[in-house]
């Protein structure tokens, strides 16, 4: 009876705790997916776009530190209809990784959509590199058909970092910096 009475009361009073929203709920709010622009004029339909407000003042300091973040940006092309029917065409999970040499003082960005590794000592350009995607080929426009209409659909978040034991103790905020965005969605008819 006693025992019962205290899981109560320790209920009511985790209850009546004020809630504040989570660093990651706080993030996850701020960034977002933008600028997208879809190119029908070439072989291939292309897509750009731009994720916004994705660096925190943690996670720069982290980067700086030497912490590897890797961005995972997801794409995903369909065409709507009811929910038996959809076909999914494209569905692409792109990595962006920033990795802070302290010794040459330079930040090496890896993007996977092209292979490339692209080297500078201008961190604002590094970002700039990590949150930009431009003119990646999705489909080849043969394989759409003229007249219809397709959705395109893209999210980014953070990839969970693994640090060594050592680091875990230094880079407690790390958890704090999660962030996904929210799926943005753009409809599109082939010309």
């Amino acid at each position: 009876m006693k025992i019962s009475f205290l899981f109560l009361l320790l209920g009511v009073v985790c209850a009546a705790l004020p809630s504040a929203p989570s660093p990651c709920a706080a993030a996850r709010n701020h960034a977002e997916v933008g600028e997208i622009h879809i190119d029908q004029d070439r072989q291939n339909l292309e897509v750009s776009f731009r994720i916004s407000n994705c660096f925190t003042a943690d996670m720069e300091e982290a980067v700086l530190s030497g912490v590897e973040t890797t961005f995972k940006i997801l794409l995903v092309l369909e065409k709507p209809g009811f929910p038996l029917f959809q076909q999914k065409l494209v569905d692409v999970v792109l990595d962006h990784t920033i990795k802070y040499d302290r010794i040459n003082n330079e930040f090496q960005v890896t993007r996977s959509q092209n292979q490339e590794v692209l080297t500078t000592t201008d961190f604002e350009e590094a970002k700039k590199w990590m949150s930009e995607v431009n003119d990646l080929p999705l489909i080849p426009m043969w394989r759409l058909d003229k007249d219809s209409e397709y959705r395109l659909r893209v999210k980014a978040e953070l990839s969970k970092v693994h640090l060594p034991l050592f680091f875990r103790y230094i880079f407690y905020f790390v958890s704090l910096w999660d962030f996904e965005t929210a799926w943005h969605e753009q409809t599109l008819t082939v010309k």
